[in-house]
């Protein structure tokens, strides 16, 4: 059970704002590499997002595509970065996840790399992947 998932397990994208929050103090945001293999048996379907755009225009639209996320909270916009960090809160028990949305720039345009961390439990029962899916779906559609 792994409750850390992202789109790129060699190369996650890292916590920064989120990291700083008081309710996140003291705590390991480091994506546990031993979730790799498990996330890769559990979730082969999981991938950056290549988009056929400049990374400006990509952020651009990442970051309304997550503004836009129903119970998103963003708390951090880094064009610069290319960087879009948000809390999620989940629908019935109202737990709150960490989510960060990267744009890296591509061979062609550019590619939008995920990953969305619970910060309760060992397992997430599939919320987080579920999550990722949900925004890229979002982000293709905008």
């Amino acid at each position: 059970m792994i409750n850390d998932v992202t789109t790129t397990p060699l190369e996650p994208p890292a916590y920064v704002r989120l990291a700083e929050l008081p309710e996140n103090k003291g705590r390991d945001m480091a994506y546990p590499p031993a979730n790799a293999e498990v996330q890769t048996l559990s979730y082969p379907d999981l991938s950056p997002l290549p988009l056929a755009e400049k990374p400006e225009a990509c952020f651009a639209r990442a970051a309304a595509a997550a503004r836009a996320m129903p119970r998103w909270q963003v708390v951090s916009e880094d064009a610069a970065g290319g960087r879009v960090e948000a809390v999620a809160v989940t629908g019935l028990l109202r737990f709150k996840d960490d989510v960060v949305v990267e744009v890296r720039v591509a061979a062609v345009g550019c590619g939008v790399h995920m990953r969305s961390k619970s910060r309760v439990g060992r397992g997430d029962f599939g919320a987080n992947a579920r999550r990722i899916r949900a925004f890229f779906q979002r982000l293709s559609s905008s």
